[in-house]
């Protein structure tokens, strides 16, 4: 096995995965939703659709701790995952009814969430058994740099794509020219991954029971677990709408969305190497706590101001979360993993994942029993991240939490 090829390898499909996360999730396929006319609380429930289904990696760990995590059975999962983001571009050729639209919408989401969650453990598994652990934090800001740059050439060229097709009446067409973008990264990504060596992953055999209670009753991880699901519940709850704020409430357009879009992947980019550098005695407040910091203005910003105002400073919010969720990407990678007990990583990282997508779940229901569609219903949903925000920065900040030793 040539180590060096081999890391190549690893992080140009890594990057071409989670660049498709961006592009088919997280953004254009908020706005596609909105074409086929989805209301606010399914937009909502679909931005945090993702970390919901978080639950579902309780039962990876036992599932891939007895097939010994096949490569043919997870590249299989994998390429169902993908198909199924593509085949939305078949809804609305199939009805134009909108509730039909979004029961349609919501099972190809489902199964690309669910698909999703059963093959990151495995992908994260073989990635950081082959990387040395002197390499780990200079893979992940190499990998957040260059899937921020490829998500930001693709978001300028879809931006003038759509709104030049939605000026000229064919909104769906550039809707259609984004899947067929989206299907040929997957391709280019799977055909990597076939040809990719797969390390030998030690993993005990272990029941959904153990998978529970071990990382539960772990005092050195009970900090990974609180970190993880206020983070979660704060960002969800503060950006579950703030597409559909954008679009339908602020009604800005695709180019400047998708400008917004290059803007908060610039910012990832080029701050991924800052946090980066910040890591390496792994003390982790050096990034909690200026993101909490970071997320409290940015929704503080978006709660102070109106929507003529903040047609303006969207760049500048954009920018910061960018920078927040860099500083993120750090911890979510590397500290949950690292502060696992050795030879069960599987199962405490997917138990992790398993509380976030518990926390997540109270989001449709706050918003199902309490917010009304509305932008000022909206920017509640600002009010209740700042709250959660500065509850993790009081716990970080007197906790004073350094994992990695």
């Amino acid at each position: 096995m040539n180590y060096k090829k081999e890391y190549k390898k690893y992080l140009t499909s890594s990057v071409l995965d989670t660049a498709n996360n961006r592009i088919a999730s997280a953004s254009f396929i908020s706005a596609f939703a909105i074409y086929l006319g989805l209301s606010d609380l399914a937009l909502g429930i679909y931005a945090v659709l993702d970390t919901m289904t978080n639950v579902i990696q309780v039962f990876a760990a036992p599932l891939f701790s007895k097939i010994g995590q096949s490569k043919k059975i997870v590249l299989i999962n994998y390429s169902i995952y993908r198909i199924s983001s593509v085949s939305m571009a078949f809804i609305p050729f199939l009805s134009s009814n909108i509730s039909i639209r979004t029961a349609l919408f919501f099972v190809l989401a489902t199964i690309y969430a669910i698909t999703g969650e059963m093959g990151y453990i495995t992908f994260v598994n073989w990635r950081m058994t082959l990387i040395k652990k002197e390499d780990r934090t200079t893979f992940a800001a190499k990998r957040n740099f260059l899937k921020n740059t490829v998500v930001l050439a693709f978001s300028l060229i879809m931006g003038v794509v759509l709104d030049k097709f939605t000026t000229s009446g064919y909104e769906l067409y550039g809707f259609m020219i984004l899947f067929a973008i989206v299907f040929l990264i997957a391709f280019i990504d799977i055909t990597i991954r076939i040809k990719t060596y797969k390390p030998e992953v030690i993993q005990e055999k272990i029941s959904i029971k153990d998978n529970i209670i071990i990382p539960a009753k772990d005092p050195k991880f009970r900090s990974v677990l609180i970190t993880g699901g206020l983070n979660r519940f704060a960002y969800g709850i503060g950006t579950m709408y703030l597409n559909v704020f954008l679009l339908r409430y602020l009604n800005i357009g695709y180019l400047y969305y998708s400008i917004l879009n290059i803007l908060v992947n610039l910012s990832e980019a080029f701050s991924s190497k800052f946090w980066g550098n910040k890591l390496k005695d792994r003390n982790w407040s050096k990034v909690i706590l200026p993101m909490c910091a970071i997320f409290m203005i940015t929704f503080i910003i978006l709660l102070l101001f109106n929507n003529n105002q903040l047609i303006y400073l969207l760049p500048i919010i954009y920018i910061f979360i960018g920078f927040g969720n860099a500083s993120y990407e750090m911890y979510d990678h590397i500290a949950i993993y690292e502060s696992s007990k050795e030879k069960l990583q599987t199962s405490y990282v997917t138990f992790e994942r398993f509380i976030e997508g518990i926390v997540t779940m109270l989001l449709p229901l706050l918003s199902y029993t309490i917010f009304k569609e509305s932008d000022n219903a909206i920017k509640l949903t600002f009010v209740i991240a700042i709250v959660s925000y500065s509850i993790l920065f009081i716990y970080y900040k007197f906790k004073k939490i350094k994992l990695g030793d």
